[in-house]
């Protein structure tokens, strides 16, 4: 029995012995050489051995999570904005038509409620702030704009925006009618919020509530069940800050609107200038 194969097969020089009853051959002259090469099939044995590698039984749990307190500048930025967020909704509300600035589940809810009631001046007046964040977003993301970019320059352009809005609604508020005023702040808000909506691996939301509190909520009992997911506790840690630092501005927000009626976004202002400064701070410390 004689072996053959292809051409680009292996050229090996040992010989296969062919059988007994087989007749035998003589090697076959290869051309344009001037050596008899003897051509057989490379016949390769691989072996394969079960190697066993000892694992612990009980794995380190490696945290790859990183920790709140490296993250303690972004934590203070979002905690800032999150007043911000709440002090604005409660001075549209209270001073420009009982709309929401930032809230715009509540403007929608708002137009239902007066639509059924069949108020359609009011109902219509809910219109303008909801179209003016949906374009704050689309801008916001036609611009590239990524809440985890490293160096903060689209979020510092988005906070001076929302700062130089609030400033001109500061000294020129009293004569920039309602339904100019709260759709500027909503899109001022809305370029801000996509900007920076991630503190590391954790989401949170500076213009509302809902999610916020959605995130405190389950981290804690998730935590409380015994989960060892290091992410939960940051979770409900940021949730739950976020959404205390929005309440609180709704509490600021009314009582300078009612005390302050002249001078009403002055703390607002000033938080948010706070915020732009701290956000500066932040990307100074990450270019260096």
């Amino acid at each position: 029995m004689t072996l053959t194969g292809p051409a680009n097969e292996h050229i090996d020089q040992a010989h296969i012995s062919p059988s007994r009853n087989a007749p035998t051959q003589k090697p076959r002259q290869l051309r344009h050489s001037p050596h008899n090469i003897h051509r057989y099939r490379h016949i390769q044995f691989r072996y394969y051995l079960p190697v066993s590698i000892p694992v612990p039984e009980a794995a380190p749990n490696i945290d790859r999570v990183p920790s709140l307190r490296l993250r303690s500048g972004m934590f203070a930025i979002a905690s800032i904005f999150g007043i911000v967020g709440g002090f604005l909704d409660a001075y549209a509300y209270l001073a420009r038509g009982h709309v929401f600035a930032n809230a715009q589940t509540g403007n929608v809810v708002l137009f239902g409620v007066r639509a059924a009631a069949g108020n359609w001046t009011s109902a219509w007046q809910t219109l303008p702030p909801i179209l003016a964040y949906m374009c704050g977003v689309a801008v916001a993301r036609l611009l590239r704009v990524r809440p985890q970019k490293h160096t903060f320059r689209a979020t510092l352009i988005c906070q001076a925006l929302e700062l130089l809005v609030l400033l001109v609604l500061l000294f020129f508020g009293r004569f920039a009618p309602d339904f100019c005023a709260v759709p500027l702040i909503a899109f001022s808000a809305a370029l801000q919020n996509t900007s920076f909506s991630n503190i590391g691996p954790w989401q949170f939301n500076s213009a509302m509530t809902t999610s916020n509190l959605r995130n405190a909520v389950s981290g804690w009992v998730q935590l409380a069940l015994g989960e060892t997911d290091p992410k939960l506790r940051g979770e409900a840690i940021v949730g739950s800050v976020i959404m205390l630092c929005f309440v609180a501005g709704a509490l600021l927000g009314g009582v300078c609107t009612l005390r302050l009626p002249a001078w009403p976004l002055l703390p607002c202002v000033v938080l948010a200038a706070a915020g732009t400064l701290l956000t500066i701070r932040e990307r100074e410390r990450r270019l260096n």
